[in-house]
């Protein structure tokens, strides 16, 4: 017959069971929800902002070329005054042109006023001369325009001159530049006396560009 174990035994059997149960509740399980070779660092880590990319309106705004003004070339009275000097005859005609203004800053807009002043130079000075008939014209290109027409019978031998003053008036706003045609219509005698004489015209010219007025 066999022998039972004592009721120390059972219960000391027992508690061992009971302690092996309790130290296994305890252990935790690795979380497998996480891959074994990302760190937790590596994890949490923010994701990285890109930047957007720009819009087509932008890159064409960026690449379209900049206005540029017109350049204004340079005009006969830049400098405030200039002289011609033309042929008549066996004599020269001299012209001298000259504005309080500034040549530089005119726009079709403006009105410019223009002082010449003609005298003769070389042949006889006891030859008379005479200004018959003097006629300013300009042109824009658009418009031509009478600015002074002077007629009478004025003594140009030395010690004589001609001299008058131009008022041209605001061109058209298209114009780019302004052309001022100048005449001079002369009676020269053949003789001191001036029993006879003989006509002769003098043409001249003047360039006058203008300031071109940019779209804002």
């Amino acid at each position: 017959m066999s022998a039972r174990p004592s009721p120390t035994r059972r219960a000391r059997a027992y508690g061992l069971a009971i302690g092996a149960a309790v130290l296994l509740s305890g252990c935790e399980l690795p979380d497998v929800s996480m891959s074994p070779m990302q760190t937790p660092s590596s994890a949490s880590a923010s994701p990285t902002a890109t930047a957007a990319a720009p819009s087509r309106a932008v890159v064409a705004a960026t690449a379209a070329p900049t206005a540029q003004e017109p350049v204004r070339p340079p005009g006969d009275l830049d400098t405030g005054s200039i002289t011609h000097q033309l042929a008549a005859g066996d004599r020269s005609l001299v012209i001298d042109y000259w504005t309080t203004q500034d040549p530089t800053t005119w726009a079709a807009a403006d009105t410019k006023i223009i002082q010449l002043s003609a005298h003769i130079e070389g042949g006889d000075d006891d030859i008379p001369i005479d200004v018959t008939r003097f006629v300013a014209t300009s042109d824009d290109g658009v418009t031509r325009s009478v600015a002074l027409e002077d007629k009478g019978s004025f003594a140009l031998a030395p010690p004589f001159s001609y001299s008058t003053a131009l008022t041209l008036t605001p061109s058209a706003a298209t114009a780019s530049s302004l052309t001022l045609y100048v005449q001079f219509d002369l009676l020269v005698a053949t003789t001191a006396k001036g029993t006879s004489s003989y006509r002769q015209t003098v043409l001249d010219t003047l360039t006058l560009p203008l300031v071109q007025e940019t779209a804002s």
